[in-house]
């Protein structure tokens, strides 16, 4: 099914059957339209959505959690989102919407996908929330339906992106807990990350090899790169391309010291595409090239 791209607020009110008063920013309660179907959407603007109806246990990466009280979803411009309801549901939720221009040439626009790493989530990631917090989010979404009622003035616009700029701090804070809250989780992840990077290159043996990356054991565990580096980082103290670092320059060093294969062959076998990658690699690690390391021993 090819997405819908829908570039701008006002596709976004027209579509659903929302009204709109600032075409920036709006605040829209799905209780309030029946305009909704099945289909894959993606965006020109920022989503913040509260989904606040009860939906059984939900899947979180490979993991089932059961969160009753709400979850909150962060949508960055160019994501895709798939609407897929049962049968005769209705989706209950709250959305701010709000578009890049709005923040444009401010801190916030700058730096908000690298200040606010939740927006960078896959569609399976979500941040928990209980009844208070909740309650937070709709009446931080109170007053900025408030403000977007007045007049628009240089005014209007600071207190704009000031209500949104207080909020996503509130949802960092919730961000930062949700890796304390799945801590025994997020063990189970690091440990499968570890005997995953272990067997990397037996797996690898029968098909082309490249080297590891994050992003191919963040796929495996069902996160996106950016959550699955934190988790790692958070859970043990460095980050998941500094372990595969390490292991790449422990196969390499029993390699050299190990078997007769020539630097060139070790080099393809651990996945560079040139030799001369595999040197700059190795000396940058070890202060010496995989030769001279070879003759030492």
């Amino acid at each position: 099914m090819d997405a819908i791209h829908l570039d701008t607020i006002a596709e976004y009110n027209e579509k659903f059957g929302f009204e709109g008063v600032n075409p920036h920013i709006n605040v829209v309660d799905f209780n309030e339209t029946v305009q909704c179907k099945n289909e894959t959407l993606s965006f020109g603007f920022y989503i913040i959505k509260l989904k606040n109806k009860y939906c059984g246990n939900i899947a979180y990466g490979h993991t089932r959690y059961d969160y009753t009280d709400g979850s909150i979803f962060c949508i960055a411009p160019g994501q895709e989102i798939t609407i897929d309801l049962m049968e005769e549901e209705k989706p209950s939720s709250v959305c701010l919407l709000f578009h890049p221009k709005l923040i444009h040439g401010t801190e916030l626009g700058m730096h908000i996908l690298d200040r606010f790493p939740f927006f960078s989530y896959n569609n399976n990631e979500a941040l928990y929330v209980s009844e208070e917090e909740k309650q937070f989010f709709m009446e931080s979404m109170n007053r900025i339906r408030q403000e977007i009622k007045q007049e628009a003035t240089s005014y209007n616009k600071n207190l704009l992106r000031l209500n949104i700029e207080l909020l996503l701090e509130y949802l960092m804070r919730l961000y930062d807990r949700q890796f304390e809250s799945r801590s025994p989780i997020n063990k189970e992840v690091t440990n499968k990350f570890m005997k995953q990077l272990h067997e990397y290159y037996v797996h690898q043996q029968t098909q082309e090899v490249s080297l590891p990356t994050v992003e191919y054991f963040a796929n495996l565990s069902g996160y996106s790169t950016k959550y699955f580096s934190e988790l790692i980082k958070r859970d043990i103290g460095k980050s998941a391309q500094d372990l595969i670092t390490s292991y790449i320059l422990d196969v390499a060093m029993n390699k050299l010291q190990g078997c007769n294969a020539s630097i060139k062959e070790i080099a393809y076998e651990l996945g560079f595409q040139h030799p001369q990658h595999f040197t700059r690699f190795f000396t940058k690690q070890m202060g010496c090239s995989p030769k001279e390391y070879k003759n030492k021993l």
